[in-house]
């Protein structure tokens, strides 16, 4: 009886330790996603947008890109940052074409994404993005990014613990 006992908690501790890596992993990989929210990219027209950046900006004259197809949405390109007012996004258009009027150096890159980092740190919790998940019910409850990934390290420290108390347990 006490084997038995011992093996269903190790295969207890192995599945959480298990279920646990997988929190882990795919918190880390929201909390990527969600860091690049507000990051500004610079770059010239013609590179390919990559990442998770939700504002690509034109280096040799601080317009914004056009990074989707316009026939997928339509329109012209424009600074559109999720939770940020129409007048905050008016404000970092006007100050991406005023600085760059004769291209964007480093220093006037660093003011604009400063511009933003400020705007994005008054947008509410309620407002931000949140990343597409397939557990939409733990995000819905403020489980995702970094919360996911220490949930899921807790996970994985109580699998272990309870795999090596039923190991010792089977002795």
């Amino acid at each position: 009886m006490r084997l038995l006992v011992a093996v269903l908690a190790a295969l207890v501790g192995v599945g959480l330790a298990a279920f646990g890596l997988g929190f882990v992993l795919v918190g880390l990989l929201e909390q990527r996603s969600a860091g690049d929210m507000y990051q500004v990219a610079f770059q010239r027209v013609g590179n390919a947008c990559r990442g998770g950046h939700e504002l690509h900006l034109d280096i040799e004259n601080g317009e914004p890109l056009d990074c989707v197809p316009s026939y997928v949405i339509g329109g012209s390109p424009r600074v559109d940052l999720p939770g940020f007012t129409d007048a905050q996004n008016d404000e970092v258009a006007a100050l991406g074409g005023q600085l760059g009027s004769g291209g964007l150096s480093d220093a006037e890159q660093r003011q604009i994404q400063d511009r933003v980092d400020k705007i994005a740190a008054t947008v509410p919790a309620a407002d931000r993005p949140r990343p597409d998940s397939a557990t939409v019910w733990l995000a819905d409850a403020g489980v995702w990014g970094a919360r996911r990934a220490w949930l899921g390290g807790g996970l994985v420290a109580v699998g272990v613990v309870s795999t090596v108390a039923a190991m010792r347990m089977a002795r």
